[in-house]
């Protein structure tokens, strides 16, 4: 539900930069995309580069990181350490970005391929 507004304004009549601005943003989901990239910014402080490697943050949606992972045993390895993972990530990031989940996918087959050849 959106906060009370003053009623909009007809055809050639000016109107309030801001209101305006909010209501792009609000529509682009640009909030939480901001928090997603915080997320995906802090992951290889709290994973370190080994594990950095081999994984990739993808984004959030709903409170959730999307992680995709290069093979089933880091796979399994990182099943074992998200909660620890999850905890450290939210001591790093400001209440509103939060996060309420990591989800585990398997990385792509075609970038996980090149990755393992370099």
């Amino acid at each position: 539900m959106k906060p009370d507004r003053p009623p909009r304004r007809g055809a050639g009549e000016m109107e309030a930069v801001g209101g305006f601005l909010d209501d792009v943003l609000a529509g682009i989901r640009m909030e939480s995309r901001f928090q997603g990239a915080q997320a995906t910014d802090e992951w290889t402080a709290v994973v370190g580069p080994e594990v950095a490697r081999r994984t990739r943050p993808v984004g959030v949606r709903d409170g959730e990181l999307l992680v995709e992972v290069q093979g089933a045993v880091w796979m399994g390895h990182l099943a074992v350490l998200r909660q620890g993972v999850l905890e450290a990530l939210n001591r790093r990031l400001p209440d509103s970005a939060r996060l309420k989940s990591i989800r585990l996918v398997p990385m792509r087959f075609k970038e996980e391929r090149i990755e393992s050849e370099e």
